[in-house]
């Protein structure tokens, strides 16, 4: 984490209200999951490609976020299941800042389409004057929803200086239920590359390649739920699943090595 800290220093930095030309709440989403030396490896040859998002001096930002779902986890399981067009609806907080939102996700057809609304703070069960944008943009009844899956991570942000793409990095990532089981993905980072069109250009994401460093479909969502749930069904994620733990593991060999 401190290699990854140190080189992000050397990135130009740029602020909220600059970031604006890639917000990219329609968008197509590409996800990885690597150990931070392969991370730094990559990222050290795009110095001059990307800004870095900075607030406060500060890059890499705290967020909290929570999912809710059916009793029956239907969400989860749309997932699983392959739907072509899902849904996730989810509180957030940016700790930096203190904003806080209520989220919708929406994924078809490789397009992630996301509508959100600023909040003052988080209520159970859905507050009824927020229930509205779950009503507009999921066929789910927002009173049938509960808070399931609280994800707490840092995360970096990265904005293309002349395409539209932005790159999110998430580390430290540390999952928990509503009751008190804890799940962590170690130093893993999961990256995220979001660009407004498929044939979009992304010279990060063919370093990646290069690199070895395949794509990877899966939410933090369905991660945290698996880790936490052991009666839930994950059969189509187990080759997912066991790279994840391939990665934890060598990254746990290699601080062994170096202690």
């Amino acid at each position: 984490m401190n290699d990854l800290l140190q080189l992000i220093s050397f990135f130009d930095t740029t602020s909220l209200s600059e970031m604006s030309r890639a917000k990219l709440l329609n968008r197509v989403d590409t996800k990885y999951i690597v150990t931070p030396a392969v991370l730094v490896k990559a990222l050290s040859k795009h110095i001059d490609d990307y800004e870095v998002l900075a607030i406060n001096n500060k890059v890499n930002l705290s967020y909290s976020t929570i999912y809710f779902d059916t009793d029956e986890l239907d969400m989860y399981k749309e997932h699983h299941n392959g739907k072509e067009h899902r849904y996730k609806v989810r509180y957030r907080q940016y700790a930096e800042t203190g904003d806080k939102f209520i989220e919708v996700k929406e994924k078809f057809k490789n397009r992630t389409i996301k509508e959100r609304l600023r909040i003052d703070r988080f209520t159970y069960p859905i507050a009824k004057g927020l229930e509205c944008i779950v009503n507009d943009c999921t066929p789910y009844d927002p009173k049938q929803l509960e808070p399931k899956l609280t994800t707490n991570f840092n995360r970096i942000t990265l904005i293309n200086k002349k395409a539209c793409e932005r790159i999110t990095i998430d580390v430290d990532i540390n999952f928990s239920n509503e009751g008190t089981e804890t799940y962590s993905l170690g130093n893993c980072a999961i990256i995220e590359i979001k660009r407004d069109k498929e044939d979009v250009y992304s010279a990060f994401a063919r370093t990646l390649k290069k690199q070895g460093v395949l794509p990877l479909s899966i939410s933090k969502y369905c991660l945290g739920t698996i880790a936490l749930n052991n009666k839930v069904k994950y059969n189509r994620f187990k080759p997912r699943l066991r790279k994840v733990e391939r990665l934890m593991a060598q990254e746990e060999r290699s601080l062994a090595m170096v202690v």
